[in-house]
Formats: C-alpha cells, sequence, structure tokens
C-alpha cells in the first residue's frame, strides 16, 4: 500500500475538529489534530443549523491547525443518517444498487428520491449462495447537501461523505477487557453534547447502529464543550482548550439518561439477536466525564465498560501537544480520526457524496480547462504583439488555421443534426414504457416484508402472490386493492403464535383484510391459512426512474 495522507473533519454539535493521519502500510500514525468551539445551536443534532457560525468556525480550524490539505473526509452524525446490514438476493452490482434503493424506504421515512444512499458489500457473503449481505448507508440529501456546501463554502474540498458512527467503530481498536467474555460482539458508545451513539460490531463488521438525541445537554466542561470559543487556542497546533481533564457536572437524571438509552440500546440488540453475547463496552465523547458515568453504566449492563483507544499511533512531536491537552483529545477525537481512516475497511469506501456534487465539480473542471486555453491563446497574442512586426506572418498564420479548424467542426456540427431529436424520441418511449410499468408490483420488496414479519418459531410453508388489476388504463388511486395473496404456515406453539402472526402480518405495509380462514392442529403442529389482498402500497414505483425524466 503506498503512502497517504487523509484528514478527517468531524462536525460535532459544540465543536469542529480535524485530524490528520498518515497510512502507510499497516502504520497508521496522527499527526495533526485541532478543534474549534461553536455557537449554542449552530449545529443541532448532528446538522448545521447556523452554515455562517460553521463555516467560520472552520476556516478558522484550518488557520490555526497546520493542516498540509484542503481534501477532507466529512462526518455526518444525524439522526437522518442509518446504516444497517442487508441481506439480498445474489445479483449483478448494478441491479443491486436499484434494488437496494428501494430498501430506504423501509429504515428512513422520506421518498426514495430524497434520500442519498450507497452499499458496500460485506467480506464472506458472496459465496455463491442465493443471498449475500451487504452494508447499506443512507441519509437524508437535504442534510447532506447542507453539510458539504457549508464546508466547501470554507474553502475545503469533501472527498467523500461518511456516517458518523462508522468512523467510530473505524478509530477504536478491540480492546479485550479483563475478565470479560471472547468472541462475542464488542460495543462503542459516543456521548456527545446533544447525540449518543451506539455502534456494535462483530469480527470488524459493523451489527448494529443507533444515533439518538439526548434529552439535555451535561455540564459545560464535559460533553457540552460550546465554551472552546475561537480565541481558546491552546497548543502549538491551535487546539481549542476545553475542559482539560476535570469531570463534567452531569446531573443524576442526566447521567441516567445515557445509561438508560445505551442500556435499552443493547437490551434491543440482544432481543433480535438470539443467542449473541456482548463482551464489553468501550466509551468515549465529553460525556465519559460525567462524575460516575462508566461505573453506573457498568452496573447497569452488567459488563466491563472501559474508556476507548484509538487504533493508531501518535506522533506527539508533530501535534505539538501539551500533556493535560493529550489528554483531554483522547475523549475527544476519535471520530475525526476514523474519518480520516475512511476506505481502510475490508467493505471498501461506501460514501454519501450526492451525484449532483460530483457532477457540478466536473463542469467546473470543464470551464477551467477553457478559461486556461482562453488564457494561453490571450499570452501568445500578447507576445506576439511586443513584436508584431516579426510575428505578423505567424499571428495570421495561426487565425487562418483556426478559421479551418471552425470550418470542419461546423460541418461535423451539422451532421449530428439528429440529436436534437433525441429528446423527443427519448420522451416518447419513457411514456411507453411508463404505460408499460402502470400497476407494476414491487413483488421482490412484498415476499421481503412478509418473511421478515413471520414471528419466530412459526414457518411460512408456501405463498402465492397474484396481480388482479391489469396495466391497461389509469394509474390506481391510492389505497385501492391491486392484488391478493395467500399463505400457509405452521407453527408448534399454538394460539399464542395463530395469535402473534395475526398481529404481525396485519402491520405489513400493502397487506389489507387479512384472513385467517383455517388453523387445524395436528400432533401438536398448528396449520395457519391465511389470505389477504393487496393494496397499491405493493406498488414498484419504478416508473419515477425511468431514464430520459426531470432531473
Amino acid at each position: 500500500m503506498s503512502k497517504t495522507v487523509t484528514i478527517g473533519l468531524d462536525i460535532g454539535s459544540s465543536a469542529v475538529r480535524a485530524a490528520e493521519v498518515v497510512v502507510d502500510g499497516q502504520r497508521r500514525v496522527v499527526r495533526r489534530f485541532a478543534q474549534v468551539g461553536l455557537p449554542d445551536g449552530a449545529v443541532a443534532e448532528g446538522e448545521v443549523r447556523d452554515k455562517a457560525a460553521v463555516r467560520a468556525a472552520v476556516e478558522r480550524l484550518w488557520q490555526h491547525g497546520r493542516f498540509t490539505s484542503k481534501s477532507v473526509v466529512v462526518g455526518l452524525g444525524s439522526q437522518r443518517a442509518m446504516v444497517r446490514q442487508v441481506e439480498m438476493p445474489q445479483m449483478a452490482a448494478n441491479e443491486l444498487r436499484s434494488a437496494l434503493r428501494f430498501k430506504i424506504g423501509e429504515f428512513l421515512p422520506i421518498p426514495v428520491e430524497l434520500a442519498v444512499a450507497d452499499f458496500a458489500p460485506l467480506s464472506g457473503s458472496g459465496g455463491g449462495g442465493e443471498t449475500c449481505k451487504v452494508l447499506m448507508v443512507a441519509a437524508q440529501r437535504e442534510v447532506v447537501v447542507d453539510e458539504v456546501a457549508t464546508v466547501e463554502a470554507a474553502g475545503l474540498r469533501v472527498e467523500a461523505v461518511d456516517v458518523s458512527s462508522l468512523a467510530l467503530l473505524r478509530a477504536v481498536g478491540s480492546q479485550p477487557s479483563p475478565g470479560a467474555a471472547s468472541g462475542g460482539l464488542e460495543a462503542v458508545v459516543g456521548i456527545g453534547s446533544d447525540l449518543l451513539t451506539v455502534a456494535v460490531r462483530e469480527g470488524g463488521i459493523p451489527r448494529f447502529v443507533r444515533t439518538v438525541a439526548l434529552a439535555s445537554s451535561y455540564g459545560a466542561q464535559g460533553g457540552n464543550d460550546a465554551s472552546a470559543g475561537p480565541s481558546d487556542k491552546g497548543g502549538s497546533s491551535g487546539t481549542a482548550r476545553l475542559s482539560g481533564t476535570a469531570l463534567a457536572v452531569g446531573t443524576a437524571s442526566q447521567v441516567d439518561s445515557v445509561v438508560s438509552e445505551v442500556r435499552s440500546s443493547l437490551e434491543y440488540l440482544l432481543s433480535q439477536s438470539g443467542s449473541a453475547v456482548i463482551d464489553h463496552v468501550l466509551v468515549t465523547g465529553g460525556g465519559v466525564m460525567m462524575a460516575g458515568l462508566v461505573e453506573r453504566l457498568s452496573a447497569a449492563v452488567g459488563l466491563p465498560v472501559v474508556l476507548a483507544q484509538a487504533s493508531v499511533q501518535v506522533d506527539e512531536a508533530a501535534l505539538g501537544l501539551d500533556k493535560e491537552a493529550l489528554t483531554e483529545a483522547a475523549y475527544r477525537w476519535l471520530t475525526a480520526i476514523g474519518l480520516a481512516l475512511w476506505g481502510t475497511d475490508a467493505y471498501g469506501k461506501p460514501s454519501l457524496l450526492p451525484a449532483e456534487v460530483m457532477a457540478r465539480r466536473a463542469r467546473r473542471r470543464l470551464t477551467a480547462g477553457a478559461t486556461a486555453a482562453v488564457l494561453m491563446v490571450a499570452a501568445v497574442l500578447g507576445v506576439a504583439s511586443v513584436d508584431r512586426v516579426h510575428a505578423a506572418s505567424s499571428i495570421t498564420s495561426q487565425i487562418n488555421g483556426y478559421e479551418q479548424q471552425s470550418t470542419t467542426l461546423q460541418v461535423r456540427i451539422n451532421g449530428l443534426g439528429y440529436v436534437v431529436r433525441i429528446p423527443d424520441e427519448v420522451a416518447s418511449e419513457r411514456a411507453l414504457a411508463e404505460e408499460a410499468l402502470n400497476g407494476d408490483i414491487d413483488w421482490l420488496g412484498t415476499l421481503a416484508r412478509i418473511e421478515h414479519a413471520m414471528p419466530a418459531g412459526v414457518t411460512l410453508e408456501t405463498l402465492s402472490l397474484a396481480k388482479t388489476s391489469t396495466n391497461v388504463g389509469p394509474p390506481p388511486t391510492p389505497g385501492s386493492l391491486v392484488g391478493t395473496m395467500g399463505l400457509t404456515a405452521q407453527t408448534t406453539r399454538g394460539a399464542n403464535a395463530v395469535a402473534e402472526f395475526i398481529d404481525r402480518m396485519s402491520a405489513v405495509k400493502g397487506l389489507y383484510a387479512l384472513w385467517v380462514t383455517s388453523t387445524t392442529n395436528t400432533q401438536g403442529i398448528t396449520q395457519i391459512t391465511a389470505s389477504a389482498d393487496l393494496t397499491t402500497a405493493v406498488l414498484s414505483n419504478r416508473a419515477a426512474h425511468l431514464p430520459g425524466g426531470a432531473k
């Protein structure tokens, strides 16, 4: 692996932080770190609210941080960003990307066109089986666009947008605790000023990620580090000194809130995972300094709780931080370090950088190239004017050459007249395709939702899905019936399982008027026969994503 230098930019609710990391083979070294405080409300729940304040803070961060580049990987910590491990049928990468777009609606309550998403295949999931596992990241497009625009307004270039929870996992090395179990799951908890992140991994692969808003921020000496004002620059690298290593003045209710959220998140994961076991919990963030939090959390979850450590080396001489500032940085810098390590995971480089941002950059490059060409011609003409007597014939020759090229290009342009007709032809073909897709049902998504809704201990035996409407005529009105479903299932759990089956299947998106036509019990095995109607909620909406539409 060649030597690379990457900078991660973490935009928190109370400060902006950046870390510069050198990656040389397996060696990773932090050589720059700085932070600048933000005014209250500039960033709330991981989303930029005051673009001017954040832009100014980022500019100050680069003025004092001595960073060697303006290219950054930015983290997104919003609750409107999500990370999911999804199991999908084996298919080509381009087909998989299209199929995953329809999964977004199951996790984010927004239309697909308002989201930006990416995915990465997980190691060991492509062995020729019928399904594969992928890591899917998605977020509301508006949140990502605002953050990228703010950072680039400060004069930086955003190379990628990562989810902050993934960056946190990436930065934290595995830290087996004495007396803890081994071979289980590892939880990493980041406690910020108004957001709590709980991320769990297994064998280095994210298994569960949850970001929640805390009811109220804790004391100004801890996670709420808004006191790190722009003039608060300790250390030769321009690091904004926050509070040293003093304990936070968190109230008992604030500590209870953090402990309760972490415990409920871990309990939910374990309830969904069956036999999974969590070995220990690693904690980081300003909130860790709240007095008694680590002990209370360990008692509440019944696991060892220790301070998370970065899985990198530290170049203390290059950092230029005194001992106190370096100790405090260990609580604050993990997300920024993880962002700088983006792309070093086994699962690749999923990024939420919107396509329109990349397209805008491409247009700027073309414009810059054209401008450079004009300047070059102007320079040639300027030099020629100095010695116009001797260069007149050369200029005349150049002009004649340009005129010949112009004539040749005009002939070629005339020959491309058919291009003008292409939009009309595309629109016509699109109209035909939309008509053909009228009433098209997302069979794969419907099947997946039904399978997911099956209670534990209930096995699906047969399933039939039929379409009753046709593709002729106007599109079905929302809520109308477009098909039918019939299925049989069996269970050994008796009436309780039947009742749970009815509750869960009645909640499946697109199913209407679920009816259990019969239940029979033979030798302890209950056979369930059920039917339901399909509503317009099962339609695929593929027509909206046909090429040639409005961009």
